[in-house]
């Protein structure tokens, strides 16, 4: 993390690239998490669903 800190410190255009990055990351993770819990896969199903409970 300290290399990331030196970054931002001592290139403040780059920041604004940074935050871009982070959030494209968060967006990815959030992506993978809900396909993993769905039980979808964008790679096609190599997750199988379980099936449904009973009422």
């Amino acid at each position: 993390m300290e290399f990331v800190y030196k970054m931002i410190k001592s290139k403040k255009g780059m920041s604004a690239w940074i935050w871009i990055l982070i959030i494209l990351i968060l967006i990815g993770a959030g992506i993978g998490v809900y396909f993993l819990l769905t039980g979808n896969s964008l790679i096609g199903g190599s997750i199988p669903q379980p099936p449904p409970l009973p009422d």
